[in-house]
């Protein structure tokens, strides 16, 4: 029994990774559903170079973990999009297994940390009741990010990191968050909450940036990249930026609904 009910949950867990997708000559993406938010984690490679990167890390992530050891690969990068405990409660796992992986976050987020703890004060009492009900929910929302020491590197607007022949760049993209960062790497965009599927992220929660920003930082995303950039956000399904520009109900390149 104990041996069935073991090989259903690495059945899931299996069903829970993408399928490799090569972009471009050398780069590889592969991806996890994580936690009760259904958050997800972006694996990248170099295939050349057998260099890695992780985008957002939203709690246990053995099954991409394990592609990293099988390949040999070496995790140079953790990019944080932004501190929402449902993007960095598998931190501590992920920095115990590989050590000289550099945590890459902005220092706005790092220090709005403190205040994403105060979450019982900043909700509605049911909300509260909710997830007090959910032990693991508890748990992500109770993660203090500043338990893991200060970060390697502070990420600042248009920083570029090397991962093999790709340059990503960094896009601080305020709204969601105060200090929400987007990631550019070749054809891609590692969007967090800022950017989704005909869709964008909330800004009524603390310590957002507000409505007019994730206007500007949206819009500065369509402006910046080409239309063929797939988008891989920090929720549900991917998209890229052309489509965005033109079919995005709540910002689109030329209008956007009231906050």
């Amino acid at each position: 029994m104990r041996k069935a009910c073991l090989a259903s949950l690495v059945l899931i867990a299996a069903a829970l990774i993408s399928a490799p997708v090569a972009l471009g000559a050398d780069l590889i993406v592969q991806s996890q559903v994580v936690g009760p938010m259904k958050a997800n984690c972006f694996l990248v490679y170099a295939s050349t170079t057998r260099e890695a990167a992780l985008f957002d890390v939203p709690g246990p992530i053995e099954p991409l973990t394990q592609i990293i050891m099988e390949k040999g690969l070496q995790l140079r990068y953790v990019f944080i999009t932004h501190a929402h405990c449902d993007h960095i409660f598998g931190l501590p796992a992920v920095i115990e297994a590989f050590p000289n992986a550099k945590i890459c976050i902005s220092r706005e987020e790092y220090e709005d940390s403190a205040l994403y703890l105060k979450w019982a004060e900043k909700l509605e009492p049911k909300q509260v009741e909710q997830i007090r009900s959910n032990p693991e929910l508890v748990r992500m929302m109770d993660f203090d990010l500043r338990s893991i020491g200060q970060p390697i590197t502070y990420v600042k607007n248009g920083d570029v990191f090397r991962l093999g022949d790709t340059l990503i760049r960094a896009f601080i993209a305020p709204g969601h968050s105060r200090g929400s960062v987007c990631y550019h790497a070749g054809k891609m965009l590692f969007s967090g909450d800022v950017l989704f599927y005909r869709s964008v992220g909330r800004t009524d929660l603390a310590g957002s940036g507000g409505w007019e920003e994730i206007v500007k930082s949206i819009r500065r995303l369509y402006s910046s990249l080409p239309d063929e950039t797939v988008v891989y956000p920090g929720h549900g399904q991917t998209t890229d930026i052309g489509s965005e520009k033109n079919q995005n109900p709540r910002v689109s390149q030329n209008s956007a609904q009231p906050r």
